[in-house]
């Protein structure tokens, strides 16, 4: 995919800003989506000839925001049914109790997680369609998740400049970040987990 994807994107020319703010877009909309792969590639894009970097920050940077803001209003849609429903009754397959759970999750600890989200393979789209569930402020989403994105498309492009044309030196750093994302999204979920189950034992305890 790599030597595909760099033999197109060298025919670009200034189309090229525009193009990587739509992919940081997309993948949003879309998790399955290779933006990183695609934004890596622009630095490279970007490192090679007389391009700004700093507009293609921008560009990407961008992209990540009109995406966050579309799946928050996705998950804005579902606050009113979820809100509605009863208890019993099941949204997307998910019982409305656990959704509901998740949403008070989302208003607890939802700064750390809108901070980190871009750099969660995977689950950033779900992370800001429940923040929009949980009624979590746009503007506050924006901001948090802007952070996080401007960041992570700062490292990306970093990195695409100084691995240039090494598509395999590219494929080799992917392989080592999704290890690195998730080895820390476990520990951070088994954290949680060990929290939850301290405080059920102490509150048996106590009663």
């Amino acid at each position: 995919m790599f030597p595909e994807l760099d033999a197109f994107i060298r025919t670009l020319g200034p189309w090229g800003y525009p193009l990587f703010g739509l992919a940081a877009l997309i993948e949003y909309i879309f998790p399955p989506f290779p933006g990183d792969t695609v934004s890596l590639m622009g630095g490279a894009w970007a490192g090679r000839g007389e391009r700004s970097l700093v507009v293609l920050h921008l560009c990407l940077t961008l992209g990540s925001a009109v995406g966050i803001a579309a799946t928050w209003r996705v998950g804005r849609a579902l606050a009113g049914p979820v809100r509605s429903a009863p208890e019993t009754a099941r949204l997307l397959g998910m019982p409305v109790l656990q959704i509901r759970k998740a949403q008070a999750a989302m208003r607890r600890r939802g700064t750390l997680l809108l901070l980190a989200n871009r750099f969660l393979p995977s689950f950033r789209s779900v992370l800001f369609v429940a923040a929009g569930a949980s009624d979590v402020p746009l503007s506050r989403a924006l901001l948090l998740g802007g952070i996080s994105a401007a960041l992570f498309n700062a490292l990306l492009i970093g990195v695409g400049v100084a691995i240039g044309d090494n598509a395999e030196a590219i494929a080799q750093f992917f392989r080592t970040f999704r290890v690195a994302s998730f080895s820390v999204l476990g520990v951070v979920v088994i954290g949680f987990l060990g929290r939850f189950l301290w405080q059920r034992a102490r509150a048996r305890s106590v009663s």
